[in-house]
Parts: C-alpha cells; sequence; structure tokens
C-alpha cells in the first residue's frame, strides 16, 4: 500500500507523466510486499523550489509505507528512482530529496490494517 507523492519544479507533459509513473512501477518490488497494483503515485508539477535563497530546478519524493521495510532494499529503491528522475526529466541527483515514512496501520478498501 505505498504511497509515492513528487513535487516537480518543472512542467512535466502527460507523456512525461505516464513515463515516470511506469519508470516507478517497474522499480516497487525492489521494497518486500510492494508492487505497481498496490501502489499510488502521485505527481504533481510547477512547484516554486529554493535553495539557499535561489530558485532551484528539483523534486521532492515523498513515499509512505505501510510497516517498516529493509533499509537496503529502501535505499535501492532510492538509488533507482534517483536515475528516473535524471533520465526522464533531467534533474539531477544533487537537486533531489527523498524521504520514507513507514506507518504502523493503513486504510485501505474501507478497512484499516
Amino acid at each position: 500500500m505505498p504511497y509515492i507523492n513528487i513535487q516537480l519544479s518543472k512542467p512535466v507533459d502527460n507523456n512525461g507523466r505516464e513515463e515516470l509513473q511506469k519508470k516507478i512501477a517497474d522499480i516497487m518490488e525492489l521494497i518486500p510486499g510492494k508492487n505497481a497494483s498496490n501502489t499510488t503515485i502521485c505527481i504533481s508539477d510547477n512547484y516554486s523550489m529554493f535553495r539557499d535563497g535561489q530558485p532551484i530546478e528539483g523534486a521532492f519524493v515523498d513515499v509512505r509505507l505501510y510497516k517498516e521495510s529493509p533499509i537496503e532494499s529502501k535505499k535501492a529503491f532510492a538509488l533507482e528512482l534517483f536515475i528516473i528522475l535524471d533520465n526522464i526529466l533531467s534533474i539531477p541527483q544533487s537537486r533531489v530529496q527523498m524521504n520514507f515514512i513507514e506507518l504502523p496501520c493503513w486504510a485501505s478498501n474501507g478497512e484499516l490494517f
């Protein structure tokens, strides 16, 4: 039941969004128990981002997971996602920040787990 929220400083057209979500879906299985069918991906573009008081072209990725996952799996996922964002959107790794939030409960499909 992962939820991935991606905020981007640059505009992304529908083709870019589709390619981005497909590539992310392809790497979800790096995290045990996660896959494309149980993941929701939200892509938001045209955000204003700043670093050291200056506008930057960058991305922030919030990865929310139900229960704890191995650090090695999260690291492998993060490394692949850095590459995807660089390859598809030309956002270098130095301009991408990512967090992982692991939650003890999750509600979905009318149930609380």
